[in-house]
């Protein structure tokens, strides 16, 4: 049996954090081989390899870093950025005085059809039970509550859903893929997708 952790896959993780009083960015540009135009942004680009991630880091002494898959990538490339940075001569806080807070996460799931769904494709035969789940969205729109419900297909293909609690937005499309953004933790993702797999439960 397939569980939704397993069909779920996080795609990106983002966390801010500070990690000092203050940063002298042209400083750090200049030792760390770092990406700064600040006509053009105000942070400095410090890019990690493995985990590959980017981490922009403000004269305010904040930064926020993008492109994890999970938290643990989130402290290791922190801890490699405050590392190089130390390195360099540049003071940072310890490493145990940093908090990193996650701002979002977005995942992907897939919607499949119930492992004892009994149903059978009207075209080949073959059984439906635990295959990829196509969905009528213009159908799907009148089963979930209209006011958290947009659906323009002219404009975005997928249906917009917003869900009060967990507090998250899900992209739904008709291929049964599903884009989850807005959650701080993975629990929250794994809760929305339950809360949609019994929205559609009477749909089949």
């Amino acid at each position: 049996m397939t569980t939704d952790e397993e069909r779920l896959t996080v795609v990106n993780v983002v966390a801010s954090t500070r990690v000092a009083e203050e940063l002298d960015l042209p400083d750090i540009a200049i030792q760390l081989n770092c990406e700064y135009e600040p006509e053009q942004f105000p942070g400095v680009v410090y890019r990690v390899v493995d985990p590959k991630l980017a981490i922009l880091m403000f004269r305010s002494g904040r930064a926020v870093c993008t492109g994890g898959k999970d938290e643990q990538n989130i402290h290791t490339g922190i801890e490699l950025m405050i590392g190089d940075l130390r390195a360099a001569g540049i003071t940072t806080w310890d490493i145990e005085d940093v908090e990193i807070e996650v701002q979002n996460m977005v995942a992907t799931y897939a919607l499949h059809y119930p492992e004892d769904y009994d149903g059978t494709d009207k075209f080949t035969g073959e059984p439906l039970a635990d295959a990829p789940r196509k969905l009528n969205l213009n159908n799907l729109t009148f089963h979930l509550p209209f006011d958290k419900v947009e659906y323009e297909p002219e404009q975005f293909p997928g249906l917009i859903y917003r869900l009060d609690y967990p507090k998250v937005v899900c992209l739904i499309f008709g291929s049964g893929k599903m884009v989850i953004t807005g959650a701080r933790h993975k629990s929250e993702i794994l809760e929305a997708v339950e809360i949609i797999k019994d929205e559609l439960a009477d749909l089949l």
